[in-house]
């Protein structure tokens, strides 16, 4: 790769050369401008996307159907190809160096996000070769303006060299980890190769033209600078002045606003806190307060939501047949229903956590009611056909929740395995037995399943 100066970087603004007022590149032009030692030159701001690869080629299609979207980088380019469509925009492919020093930029980070090693900043690590690129811009763009420089798809680089021999991509893919995803790691390929993760991005060099604009921004600048300096010395000036003359005055009034504003700080912060408490009190009322050693305070319906509750907040809500009572549970209802019907009332649904330690309780009943399993004291190891109850049919447990265990099952504000694609649920229902229909029995549902045996209740945190 050789031995690149991967330190001097700027987009648009160094000091006291390019100013802040200085257009990076005319206008329509998706392009930023990058400082490397002594020359500079204007790179695309994002890699070459399908819609742009189309435009140029309308027979160029994406290896896959997933990556065939406008916005994502145009992938299985050759290197002839990609420097053909630079040169159609009377632009060039960079070469090695000025694609490292536009990655790691002035300070020459290892990846054009920073340091160190960082999966969430870009499109890296990923196990399979069928999650794809992400569209382009899709992460935050590095200090030059630059999207996308470390993975997303390895970018083609033109180091000269005549057709069919070798040249280089740097930046690493979706597929690629800390070591490949460097700004200084490449790879050689030959000129023909279609590559699914391969793209590219144009630069061009500077005209007479951009750098006479350039020279006249960096001036006018400089000139505007120096007026502003002017403007704030004299007002400065004139503000000490005034400042002296009027200076014992001051101190008094500031000592009496100041014995005032903290009066009225007290005033408002008492006011504040008494209006937040009430509003606490109002939410929580009738709720069961939960405190435990092993979590937080917090508060929990005492029973499950019932059809006359929920309708009250959506009208439309028609239950089905096994809880056509105003006093059954609301089934039926998906997670995220669930959850909007809690925050209309500035509640939540109880965490896994949560909902477990409201019932297991103190004593740690694995039943709600007790220790052993007692389908009298909770609608449960019935048939189908038998259906829920009303809520708070069960018996309660020591903070006073009813059917906890049995009833329906409960959706909470969690995730069953490490997929999250499920949602678990919890309690059983009533036609499950003593192996399910206790504290700890977890199970899961689709978050947009509508199921006549889950329901849910609220829950509040103390803060």
């Amino acid at each position: 790769m050789g031995n690149f100066e991967v330190r001097l970087l700027s987009i648009a603004v160094l000091v006291g050369f390019i100013p802040a007022a200085a257009p990076a590149q005319p206008a329509g032009d998706e392009m930023v401008l990058v400082q490397s030692g002594q020359e500079r030159f204007y790179m695309s701001r994002h890699e070459v996307t399908v819609e742009q690869m189309k435009a140029f080629d309308p027979d160029y299609h994406p290896a896959y159907t997933y990556f065939d979207d406008a916005r994502m980088p145009a992938t299985a380019i050759t290197f002839t190809q990609a420097k053909a469509y630079c040169e159609a925009q009377g632009k060039r492919l960079p070469t090695s160096e000025e694609w490292v020093v536009a990655c790691g930029g002035l300070e020459g980070t290892a990846y054009a996000y920073g340091n160190n090693y960082d999966p969430n900043q870009a499109r890296v690590g990923r196990k399979n070769w069928t999650d794809g690129p992400k569209a382009v811009m899709n992460y935050e763009k590095n200090r030059a303006g630059l999207y996308d420089m470390s993975g997303n798809v390895w970018e083609w680089v033109d180091d000269g060299g005549g057709e069919g021999g070798m040249q280089k991509v740097y930046g690493g893919s979706w597929t690629d980890g800390p070591r490949l995803t460097r700004c200084g790691s490449a790879r050689r390929a030959k000129v023909d190769l279609k590559s699914l993760n391969y793209g590219f991005r144009c630069v061009r060099s500077l005209t007479e033209v951009d750098r006479i604009r350039l020279a006249r921004a960096a001036a006018e600048a400089r000139r505007k600078v120096q007026a502003r300096v002017r403007r704030e010395a004299a007002r400065r000036k004139a503000a000490v002045k005034a400042a002296e003359a009027a200076r014992k005055a001051k101190i008094e009034a500031k000592a009496k606003t100041a014995r005032e504003a903290e009066l009225a700080e007290e005033q408002a912060r008492a006011a504040e806190a008494a209006r937040i408490a009430a509003a606490f009190a109002r939410k929580v009322e009738g709720m069961l307060k939960i405190e435990t050693s092993a979590f937080k305070t917090f508060y929990i319906d005492p029973h499950e939501v019932s059809v006359e509750a929920y309708r009250a907040f959506k009208p439309t809500y028609r239950p089905d047949e096994f809880s056509i009572g105003p006093r059954m549970p609301a089934t039926g209802i998906t997670h995220e229903q669930a959850r909007e019907y809690c925050g209309s009332l500035g509640k939540r649904l109880p965490t896994s956590e949560e909902w477990v330690a409201a019932c297991l309780g103190e004593t740690g009943d694995i039943y709600s009611y007790g220790k052993r399993y007692d389908p009298t004291r909770a609608r449960t190891g019935l048939a189908w056909s038998a259906g829920a109850g009303e809520v708070a049919g069960g018996a309660p447990n020591v903070y006073g929740a009813q059917d906890m265990v049995g009833n329906v099952w409960e959706w909470v504000d969690g995730w069953y395995g490490n997929n999250r694609e499920l949602r678990a649920i919890f309690g059983g229902s009533w036609l499950d037995d003593e192996k399910r229909a206790k504290c700890t029995g977890a199970d899961w549902a689709r978050p947009d399943d509508r199921r006549s045996d889950v329901g849910f209740r609220c829950a509040v945190g103390a803060d």
